[in-house]
């Protein structure tokens, strides 16, 4: 008798750990394809109206907004590796260190964003949380003075162009101009 009435919490704790492994599948491929700079198959891992914060710093909704992230990304070589995932009925949590030539043309390696939380709805991504840990804030800080420092010293407002109301701009356009500015910086 014992064992009938513990089939059925058996078989909803399968249940739930079936949709966490497909839930953490969806993460980890979305990375993969994140990786490898397929734009177009990036966005088929994201509900139309995604929402994408890197908290504290901006807020994206929409596949437009993901989607100018993710050229962006691909621009810039972007690599992301995921560490600690672990998932919980419709979220998967996890750290991810980002790399990419943005940071690395100005010294900075290792970007760590912890935790990230993945909200997923019918195997897309509905909502991401990226909490930048405190060295990784202070270093693109810092960098971003050094860009602007450059700037008023030799005259160049290319920073303000890219950075409207102090606003990163994202897009394959942001990127390319992003790397003419660093070539600029090098001379």
């Amino acid at each position: 008798m014992i064992l009938n009435k513990s089939i059925p919490w058996l078989l909803t704790l399968f249940l739930v750990s079936c949709t966490d492994n497909g839930n953490m599948k969806t993460v980890k491929d979305y990375i993969s394809i994140h990786n490898a700079h397929d734009i177009e198959g990036s966005l088929k891992y994201f509900n139309p109206d995604a929402v994408f914060e890197l908290k504290g710093v901006w807020t994206k909704q929409g596949l437009a907004d993901i989607g100018g992230l993710e050229e962006f990304d691909a621009v810039m070589n972007s690599h992301l590796e995921i560490k600690n995932i672990r998932a919980s009925a419709d979220t998967v949590y996890c750290k991810i260190v980002e790399n990419n030539n943005w940071f690395s043309t100005l010294g900075i390696n290792d970007l760590v964003h912890d935790p990230v939380i993945f909200v997923i709805g019918d195997n897309k991504i509905k909502h991401i949380i990226a909490y930048p840990d405190q060295e990784t804030s202070q270093a693109i800080e810092a960098a971003i003075g050094r860009i602007f420092e450059w700037s008023q010293k030799n005259g160049d407002s290319t920073i303000f162009r890219l950075l409207p109301n102090g606003e990163f701009q994202y897009s394959t356009e942001a990127g390319v101009q992003w790397k003419a500015l660093f070539e600029s910086m090098q001379v």
